[in-house]
């Protein structure tokens, strides 16, 4: 799979690389209306990807934190169950004869 990614990436750069050459007129560029500016189209070229990457890299940050987050979430509640379990245990440990009354309407895998 990394063999692919590399030639994939590798024809990518090499067709970036081939269209610059090709087109290295000046291109204008609108910002907002009333503002624009002429940029060499590899100039353009690079800060579009520069914009890209960027955009990229924080969406994987934020995906990241969020990730962590639910990670944190779910060691938490784990933690509270055995937690829980224990005193449980505890419990049926200090008053072994008591038993509840159960039911037959009660179904054991929701209850």
């Amino acid at each position: 799979m990394k063999q692919v990614n590399f030639a994939v990436m590798l024809g990518l750069a090499l067709l970036t690389v081939y269209f610059t050459l090709e087109n290295t007129s000046a291109t204008t560029v609108n910002i907002v209306p009333g503002v624009s500016t002429s940029l060499p189209l590899p100039a353009l070229l690079l800060v579009a990807a520069g914009i890209g990457a960027l955009g990229a890299w924080l969406f994987a940050g934020w995906s990241g934190m969020l990730r962590k987050a639910d990670i944190l979430e779910i060691e938490n509640s784990k933690k509270r169950i055995q937690e829980l379990e224990i005193i449980n245990s505890n419990q049926n440990n200090i008053l072994p004869f008591i038993k509840f009354p159960t039911s037959k309407y009660i179904d054991k895998d929701v209850a």
